[in-house]
């Protein structure tokens, strides 16, 4: 049984997909943007202007991103004007023609891969698709499980508690996708561990639901950025122990190599958390299948967590910017050796069932 933890279902991006309006959603995507490690290229030649984008979408200010035309084009681009050049990035694959990827799409490319059933994370780039999440496990049971969205913003509220609710009790969802980005609007003036949210943490508590963390902000994706983002959550779960998580994205092999940050450290010990092993989605830029390199920074998590922490992530259908779904399986499937049979399987799908409570 082949469990992927991250992967996407979503309508054509240039729609509202569930937000108020077109306009919202997309200045969420522009978000996305920032500093997105893609090349930058212009439109009429396709050639690289910039290695990435953090200069060609600055923020004004923590509440607001710069009006330059940002739309939503098809094969996997995104377009907006820069110094009179339309220009882009392919945050999608080119292949993604419609950018968008339906459930029946999703399903052609796992029977393809040999994948059996994945986990839909809800981050908020996509929509916001509970709804969508829902009817897709219901038209193919036993493939999907979704995860809920909430405005983590607002989250002490009654309206996004009796949400997060309604999409666990009445649609089926089977745990939270939670976004420490989601607090840029205000300027990071908040977070998710302040006592404002114990009413929220308690709700998820008694619907008794993993939460999966993207822990990662905006604008300044910096290790620095990370690590102090990575101590709010160790101190997080001292608080709240009885809510199991899973660090979507994993560790940066930046920190796997000799001792580790004193948050990584805290993070390996705490059983708490399942930690994703994502690495093709980065590291497949710059490196060829099947990534010799990463195998001591794997074995350095399964010599510290053992396999019973790690979960293999794709990003599908994102990851095809680098390689296929069949191959960000595979450079685990049948090159990580160092795996017992056992590990292996508990590794790529064993650990999500039991998170699940599935047999």
């Amino acid at each position: 049984m082949i469990v992927d933890s991250h992967a996407h279902i979503f309508p054509f991006l240039g729609t509202p997909a569930g937000f108020p309006s077109q306009a919202e959603h997309l200045r969420v995507l522009q978000l996305y943007m920032v500093g997105h490690g893609q090349p930058v290229r212009r439109l009429r030649d396709h050639a690289i202007v910039r290695e990435h984008t953090l200069a060609d979408l600055p923020l004004t200010s923590p509440a607001c991103l710069h009006d330059v035309g940002f739309h939503v084009e098809e094969n996997g681009r995104f377009v907006w004007r820069h110094q009179g050049e339309d220009v882009y990035i392919h945050f999608m694959p080119p292949s993604l023609q419609l950018n968008a990827s339906t459930p029946e799409y999703l399903l052609a490319e796992m029977a393809y891969a040999g994948v059996d059933t994945v986990v839909l994370q809800n981050a908020h780039l996509y929509g916001r698709l509970n709804e969508t999440f829902a009817a897709a496990a219901a038209c193919y049971p036993g493939k999907f499980i979704g995860l809920a969205e909430v405005d983590e913003l607002n989250a002490d509220t009654p309206a996004e508690q009796s949400k997060l609710r309604v999409a666990v009790k009445e649609l089926g969802l089977k745990g939270l996708y939670y976004a420490n980005r989601g607090f840029f609007p205000a300027g990071y003036r908040q977070g998710f561990d302040d006592s404002r949210f114990d009413a929220f943490w308690d709700s998820v508590r008694a619907l008794r639901i993993p939460v999966f963390w993207e822990i990662l902000g905006v604008p300044d994706h910096t290790p620095e950025n990370f690590l102090r983002a990575l101590d709010r959550l160790n101190n997080w779960a001292e608080r709240n122990p009885e809510i199991p998580s899973v660090l979507t994205h994993g560790i940066s092999p930046e920190f796997l190599n000799g001792n580790l940050p004193e948050p990584v450290e805290r993070l390996f010990a705490n059983d708490q958390f399942l930690i994703e092993l994502l690495y093709p989605i980065s590291w497949g830029r710059e490196h060829d299948y099947p990534y010799p390199e990463l195998r001591p920074i794997i074995q350095e998590q399964y010599r510290r967590v053992g396999a019973g922490r790690l979960v293999w992530g794709s990003d599908m259908p994102n990851v095809e910017r680098n390689c296929t779904y069949r191959q960000s399986l595979d450079y685990l499937r049948r090159y990580g050796d160092f795996l017992s049979p056992t590990d292996r399987e508990r590794l790529l799908g064993g650990n999500l069932m039991t998170l699940f409570g599935q047999p």
